[in-house]
């Protein structure tokens, strides 16, 4: 490769093995000052271990690391912070109870002459930090006070104490509102100005776009290609990824829905989030449900399945009022929900995939208090198998699996009890373009088979693809409804921001 003092990291040769996959392959990938350089593949492809080897989490088999056209050798992630490489987890790692100031200096705090911390220079220096990211917040904030895009700062801050010049952004925008994204955008070509270089992680291929200079794209733990983002169009992006062209395997939007009302919600309000929602949903449809950040989506559905309690309203199934109080009982009406967080409330990491999948229905297999593991596995794998899970192991924990596989196991621990009416809470965010497809197809062949769907997306192309019916929500109370042949992103902008 062509040495130039514009390449502040070079990773050449790079593999990794964890016992039977090999999550990388002889890789390779460099970087130059002051760009913003997207790493580009499917759940799989090997972006999460190469930028753990970067950040020095994780040692690789083979291959060498460069900094600055030197070679280098991470023991543990602090020798890699040591040499300017800071990263920022999707999930970000802050302690809520702290404040800010704290938070950015943790184990590394100023002292004075009698060895006590220097409470006053940390919150200076803090100040200094969050000023350059142009922050509006002051670093004796305590960090739960923070929305995400802020705790983001404070992550960048934390690697500004390091004097990072390579900084990992997983997934930035994942949870951020239009406006925290474009204020991150803004901190982002700051510090490209500064001559920092970013490497950039998202499965929103319209961000790479707007922000990216180059791209880089892994496949099966391979290297594909590095290319000028300015070159290429999103359909080649999309086809570097996967490996084909999938733009023509989209489908018909309509589904076999039917006029039989299965779920019929009456003047459901909890006070603040959500205010005297009436709705109703049919047979074999799949009802979007649309709106901003905040507008009261999540909460609704949540009382809808009893994870959260109601004030007023009713709850109609099949035409019957049904009391639910908790989600046991929303479970007994046939009603399940795939929840928004699939790491927080989805599944367990630690425990197996059959574990998972089964635990939402272990009464099925199990015989006066023993558990038949023949029977539970031979089911685990025939929904699994529905899903196309990989890899084909029920026995892996599911910790271990990509975001698009993981979400499959979320989904079959939902059909394991084999629900009439299934709530989707985004259940696309953080998967790679494939992953999105087949769950997709998915939700479209469950209502195609009489099931009833609720979805909840914050991508417009998302809810449009794939609704028969949008109803849009602002500020806990819905402004609007249209038909899902009728929809259009515009239409349903103007109801999400409150117009009507």
């Amino acid at each position: 490769m062509e040495k130039t003092d514009s390449i502040v990291l070079r990773m050449q040769g790079i593999s990794k093995r964890f016992a039977a996959i090999q999550a990388l392959d002889n890789v390779h990938f460099e970087l130059k000052k002051g760009e913003v350089h997207a790493l580009l593949g499917e759940n799989g492809a090997g972006k999460s271990t190469f930028l753990n080897i970067m950040s020095g989490a994780y040692k690789q088999d083979a291959g060498t690391i460069e900094i600055d056209n030197e070679e280098v050798e991470f023991k543990n992630p602090y020798a890699a912070k040591q040499h300017g490489i800071a990263k920022v987890h999707q999930e970000l790692q802050l302690i809520p109870e702290m404040t800010v100031a704290q938070n950015i200096f943790l184990g590394n705090e100023p002292t004075n002459q009698f060895g006590a911390v220097d409470f006053k220079l940390m919150e200076e220096k803090a100040d200094e930090m969050l000023k350059k990211l142009e922050a509006d917040f002051p670093s004796r904030t305590i960090t739960k006070k923070l929305s995400t895009a802020q705790m983001q700062m404070v992550e960048i801050a934390k690697a500004l104490l390091f004097n990072f010049n390579v900084l990992a952004l997983d997934e930035p925008t994942a949870s951020l509102t239009t406006r925290e994204i474009k204020q991150l955008f803004r901190m982002v070509q700051k510090l490209k100005e500064q001559g920092k270089a970013i490497i950039y992680i998202s499965h929103r291929l319209e961000e790479i776009f707007e922000i990216c200079d180059r791209a880089t794209v892994f496949r099966d733990g391979k290297y594909v290609d590095t290319v000028n983002v300015a070159d290429i169009t999103k359909d080649d992006l999309v086809r570097m990824m996967v490996g084909r062209d999938i733009s023509n395997e989209f489908f018909n939007k309509q589904t076999k829905m039917t006029n039989e009302v299965v779920l019929e919600v009456q003047n459901l309000s909890n006070g603040t989030n959500y205010k005297d929602i009436s709705l109703q949903l049919h047979k074999g449809e799949i009802l979007g449900l649309s709106g901003l950040v905040g507008a009261g989506r999540t909460e609704l559905v949540r009382a809808i399945f009893g994870a959260d309690k109601f004030r007023q309203g009713k709850v109609f199934v099949n035409g019957k009022e049904k009391r639910i109080r908790c989600p046991k009982d929303a479970i007994r009406a046939g009603i399940m929900l795939i929840p928004e967080d699939r790491k927080l409330q989805g599944f367990v990491g630690t425990l197996t995939n059959s574990a998972n999948v089964a635990m939402s229905n272990l009464d099925k297999y199990t015989h006066i208090g023993v558990i038949n593991y023949k029977k539970l596995k031979e089911k685990v794998s025939e929904i699994t198998d529905i899903l196309d899970v990989h890899p084909k192991n029920n026995d892996i924990l599911t910790g271990r699996l990509s975001g698009g596989n993981q979400q499959k196991i979320v989904v079959a621990k939902a059909l394991n009890i084999e629900p009439e009416i299934l709530i989707l809470d985004e259940p696309t965010r953080g998967i790679d373009v494939n992953a999105k497809r087949e769950i997709h197809q998915l939700i479209k062949n469950l209502a195609n088979s009489g099931k009833s769907i609720i979805v909840i997306s914050s991508e417009l192309p998302e809810i449009l693809c794939l609704s028969d019916r949008v109803i849009i929500m602002y500020e806990g109370k819905i402004t609007g409804e249209i038909q899902g042949k009728e929809a259009t992103e515009n239409d349903i902008m103007k109801y999400a921001m409150g117009g009507n």
